[in-house]
């Protein structure tokens, strides 16, 4: 027939009695003081405890977790799912936010260049998942997630004996899951430096470890108090004569409310936490508990897989300057105010005389009074061609022979077209004075056919091959900024 908890508890601390009967004593106490029931404290379940007065008039404290048939899951090992989850969750928010900081460097792993959109939303979140998985996938097979109540119980608080007595009847059973349950009990308690005590039939406690004398917390578990182990009549012994101490300073008033504030605060908190949670949950201690590199490591790391996000879909395969899609980085070669010299001409090669463009200060060509003025010209009307070569010397002819009759078909760089003679001759002026290019003002029946009343100026004079047009047409652009148009005459 299986014990109830309370049997459990009863065989356990009379075990304990006779256990630490022979433990020295301080000579003044009244004994070993023993509590058989449940009793809470700060939020955890102590199902009995014995203490006793050391010869430094210290306490010494066991507690014991009792654990029957019908609560065998006090002691069997579940995995922690919560943690696992949320551990999940961060490792995987830090792997995406690395692939997407590098994607968004590396063009070649950008997200948005390989899919395009939508679908690199879709891989993703499709990436995201799989990590999800993958990770929660390793982490379960850890041993650390597998989580036991009766262990957590202890890992609250501190005593100098914590025991773990059990019924028999709960691993009883000869399977694979069963052994495995009682090797992680047993594995838990050597590593917390717990006891075991197993309750077997006829009423038989069989110690099956003892607790560690070594504290394996190192101190960061809060402690039982005094009163929670010593006996409610505690013989007083005689006062001793000691030396005077110096009275101690207390603490201002202001800084024990605040101490105070903080830990109402922090208790509340708490709470509210804990009240997010089903009922049936929030008795289990530690397994909700989540360390503070939770959210120092999984609220920068969302930021960054934000961050990442952002960059890779600013992507554009458009080259934009100062943009990630531009071209590379041209600062090793030449430059305007650096141009490098120019190559030596190798055999089989020649150079134009303007392949090679230098910019040099805007200066006038020729002054003003060298060139002919409108007045000088007897009669605008009549004339036909007004040409200024590079120099600057103007030639005027009252007579032309038109373009489109030549037996071929010449090409001219085109300027513009005017209404008047003095519209046309100012542009002429201008451009021969800045770009010292050669240009002519023709009336529009000396290039096109008859009847043309506009005037056409041109830059340089006519050509009769296509590409010989398109390269002044390049030269000119390059060295004024200015557009020309290449114009066929047939």
């Amino acid at each position: 027939m299986p014990y109830t908890e309370q049997q459990i508890r009863g065989l356990a601390i009379n075990f304990l009695r006779f256990h630490y009967k022979l433990r020295p004593r301080y000579l003044g106490s009244d004994g070993t003081r023993i509590t058989d029931r449940p009793h809470y404290y700060q939020g955890v379940l102590i199902d009995a405890r014995l203490a006793y007065q050391r010869p430094d008039r210290s306490y010494f404290t066991a507690t014991v977790e009792a654990t029957s048939l019908d609560r065998q899951h006090e002691i069997l090992y579940q995995t922690n799912y919560w943690r696992i989850g949320v551990h999940a969750l961060v490792w995987t928010l830090v792997t995406a936010a690395l692939i997407t900081w590098l994607g968004s460097w590396v063009p070649e792993w950008n997200l948005f260049r390989l899919f395009g959109l939508p679908t690199a939303y879709l891989v993703l979140a499709s990436l995201l998942v799989a990590l999800f998985l993958a990770i929660s996938t390793g982490l379960s097979r850890l041993k650390r997630y597998r989580y036991i109540y009766a262990v957590d119980q202890f890992k609250r608080f501190y005593a100098d004996a914590q025991w773990v007595a059990y019924d028999t009847a709960i691993f009883a059973a000869d399977s694979w899951r069963t052994r495995r349950r009682y090797r992680e009990l047993e594995r838990q308690c050597v590593k917390y430096g717990f006891g075991l005590l197993a309750v077997e039939a006829d009423k038989v406690v069989r110690n099956v470890m003892s607790p560690s004398q070594v504290d394996q917390f190192a101190g960061s578990r809060i402690k039982l108090p005094r009163w929670l182990a010593r006996a409610e009549v505690v013989t007083t012994p005689p006062p001793t004569q000691t030396a005077l101490q110096p009275v101690r300073r207390a603490r201002p008033q202001v800084l024990r409310k605040l101490g105070r504030r903080a830990v109402l605060l922090r208790a509340r908190g708490r709470r509210a936490y804990r009240s997010l949670f089903p009922s049936g949950m929030r008795r289990r201690p530690g397994y909700y508990t989540l360390g503070a590199w939770v959210l120092v490591l999984g609220v920068p790391a969302l930021v960054g897989l934000g961050w990442g996000v952002y960059r890779q879909a600013a992507y554009s395969p458009v080259a934009e300057e100062g943009g990630r899609g531009a071209g590379p980085d041209l600062a090793m070669l030449e430059t305007g105010r650096t141009p490098a010299p120019p190559l030596e001409i190798e055999e089989g090669e020649y150079r134009r005389r303007d392949d090679s463009f230098t910019l040099t200060e805007l200066s006038i060509n020729v002054p003003e009074g060298g060139l002919i003025a409108e007045a000088d010209i007897a009669d605008t009307d009549s004339l036909r061609r007004y040409r200024l070569d590079a120099d600057g010397v103007a030639t005027v002819d009252y007579a032309c022979l038109p373009l489109y009759t030549l037996g071929e078909p010449v090409f001219i760089l085109l300027f513009g077209r005017y209404a008047s003679f003095g519209a046309a001759r100012e542009w002429a002026l201008e451009l021969n004075r800045l770009y010292q290019s050669p240009v002519t003002v023709a009336a529009g029946d000396c290039v096109e056919a008859p009847g043309t009343t506009d005037y056409l100026l041109y830059i340089d004079g006519p050509t009769r091959e296509e590409g010989a047009a398109n390269l002044m047409a390049r030269q000119f652009q390059r060295r004024s900024g200015l557009e020309v148009e290449i114009v066929e005459i047939r």
